[in-house]
């Protein structure tokens, strides 16, 4: 059983270099993984816009900001209720049209979700992100090369994501619903001390074939900081925001599927703040085993 777990992980970190991800919220459900069994996605992240949001609420069009990432995302039973998670972008790069632009990989998230109750799928996640990313990392002005502008690949704090989840499916129709609320602990990085966040959100899935799977959700994040110092939409202090997003999948075979995935944000109820706003698209590969 350990070898096969290894052999897993192998050919999982193996895709990063076949293909160019939160994670879509299969963190956020109620469902775990059977002993032995494996959940794994590799994706790309595109993101560009011009439209900035400051943490007033405030809009503006400033120069295109442009992100790229590649996310690993795995899931594995450890047995029946517990299921070991790992969420880390292996590579992110990003910039403004006016600089160049920032390479590196992002803060790995790692911790483990635990079935509260298996007959109503009801679990309860508890996350770290390791600040193992850049803190710092200065793009030059391609005008003005004496001027700088701070792109870091990770926020450089210890925080600690607590998901509380739950799933129904709707059998013998092919849908399935789930809801989850999510605190975020966020600590501090050098001088700056953040804010804590709230996230709810609410998933529908539908089936209407073997192999292909739709869903559609919206999210919620709240920011709870204190603080009236501006601080740089890229460390995520007082980011608010209500997004939506629909997906589908396709199941290739048993082992194989392409996931596809679109989101964008709402203007209400809870207002854009201290982020560009644009559309996300993403595109890639699942590997699974079931049991």
């Amino acid at each position: 059983m350990k070898r096969n777990f290894f052999m897993h992980l192998l050919l999982v970190s193996g895709l990063f270099f076949l293909q160019l991800q939160e994670n879509v919220v299969h963190a956020q459900s109620g469902w775990t993984q059977k002993k032995g069994e494996l959940y794994s996605k590799i994706i790309h992240h595109h993101l560009q816009s011009n439209h900035y949001y400051n943490p007033a609420g405030m809009f503006s069009i400033t120069n295109e900001y442009k992100q790229n990432s590649v996310t690993l995302y795995g899931e594995y039973g450890l047995n029946d209720k517990l299921t070991l998670l790992v969420d880390w972008p292996v590579l992110k790069r990003h910039g403004f049209e006016t600089t160049e632009k920032i390479s590196g990989y992002g803060d790995m998230k790692l911790g483990l979700k635990y079935a509260i109750s298996k007959k109503v799928p009801i679990s309860i996640s508890l996350i770290p992100e390791l600040p193992i990313a850049k803190s710092d990392n200065y793009a030059q002005n391609k005008q003005d090369p004496n001027t700088t502008f701070n792109l870091p690949t990770g926020d450089g704090e210890w925080n600690v994501y607590g998901i509380l989840a739950i799933s129904h499916s709707l059998r013998p129709l092919p849908v399935y619903i789930n809801g989850y609320f999510s605190y975020n602990l966020r600590t501090s990085y050098g001088a700056i001390s953040f804010g804590d966040q709230l996230n709810e959100g609410f998933e529908l899935g539908w089936q209407p074939f073997t192999h292909i799977e739709l869903r559609s959700g919206i999210k919620f994040q709240h920011s709870l900081s204190s603080s009236n110092e501006i601080i740089s939409f890229v460390r995520g202090e007082g980011t608010e925001y209500t997004s939506f997003f629909v997906g589908a999948f396709y199941g290739i075979s048993d082992l194989w599927g392409i996931d596809i995935n679109y989101s964008d944000y709402f203007h209400s109820p809870q207002k854009k703040k201290n982020l560009y706003a644009g559309a996300t698209i993403s595109a890639g590969m699942v590997y699974e085993i079931k049991k």
